[in-house]
């Protein structure tokens, strides 16, 4: 587990939520309220409660927003138990609590970075295992396809050795194509006959070199050049493949049509195949009726 947990109280404000995790460079924080963990509050519930629907950070509290009801565990809690939890209530952390007091934090990312047979383990297991992890091995064996797609990096540029936003465009296209088609799943850190490349070049080029930093640029770059609102229908995972960190970006299909603005101009594309194809103005009018109505 990770101690020495960042906490804050449920009265503070979003804007001071977010100050504190950037500082940190953590993704969630514990909500804390007269001596007893409350709630957790997690980057995620700031894009889609705050960020996608343009409410004010700063009128907003904590205890607005937050999850109540932590889940949590013990110390002597097993791993296998952690696990299980976590797929159960379909989260990525469990709060540590030892007499009534938080000890730590714990999450799948601790668990598969701490233990280096847990591999395996997650790989075999039947009931003890998570979804999460037993999904990265599933699509490593699948092929690129309608809605599979492997980059090795999100800005970092092998052969330049240096940030080319140009494949942050590429990334960009893949996940507007997702969403105008039937959903997706794009996989960074992998190369396109699947050699696990990982994203440690992308973290040392990142203001916040970890995956924390890794999924605010991303979210950002989402935000920015496609749109606040289909922040809803993408989700990121971590995993740790071979001492490498992979990312699962996981796209749902849009209810209306997503454009790329990239260079001052709108952009459409759409997942055929294995590509992310452009589509002109007559093609998207088309394709938008037939979709959306």
């Amino acid at each position: 587990m990770t101690p020495n947990v960042v906490t804050i109280e449920p009265t503070q404000t979003i804007e001071s939520a977010a100050r504190i995790m950037a500082n940190h460079g953590i993704s969630s924080i514990v909500v804390y309220d007269k001596g007893n963990p409350v709630g957790i509050l997690t980057e995620r519930d700031l894009l889609t409660r705050i960020v996608a629907v343009g409410r004010d950070p700063r009128k907003i509290t904590v205890a607005d927003i937050m999850t109540p009801d932590i889940v949590a565990c013990s110390p002597d809690t097993s791993i296998e138990e952690a696990c299980r939890t976590m797929k159960m209530n379909k989260i990525k952390k469990l709060a540590v609590i030892q007499d009534d007091i938080l000890a730590g934090i714990v999450s799948l990312t601790d668990i598969a970075n701490s233990q280096s047979e847990l591999v395996d383990i997650l790989k075999n297991a039947n009931n003890s295992g998570t979804e999460i992890a037993e999904d990265i091995f599933e699509l490593l064996n699948l092929s690129e396809g309608q809605c599979l797609e492997f980059k090795s990096s999100l800005r970092y540029d092998m052969n330049t050795r240096q940030v080319n936003q140009n494949l942050e465009t590429v990334v960009l296209k893949t996940v507007c194509a997702f969403l105008n088609a039937d959903g997706g799943t794009l996989l960074i850190g992998l190369s396109d006959d699947k050699e696990v490349i990982g994203i440690e070049n992308d973290y040392m080029v990142l203001r916040i070199q970890n995956k924390d930093g890794f999924e605010n640029h991303l979210m950002g770059l989402i935000s920015n050049c496609v749109g606040n609102y289909y922040l809803r229908f993408i989700d990121t995972l971590f995993h740790n493949v071979l001492g490498k960190d992979l990312c699962q970006i996981n796209v749902l299909s849009s209810p209306k049509p997503a454009f790329l603005t990239n260079k001052g101009k709108q952009d459409f594309y759409v997942r055929t195949g294995n590509t992310s194809r452009p589509f002109n103005i007559s093609e998207a009018s088309e394709y938008i009726r037939e979709k959306w109505g």
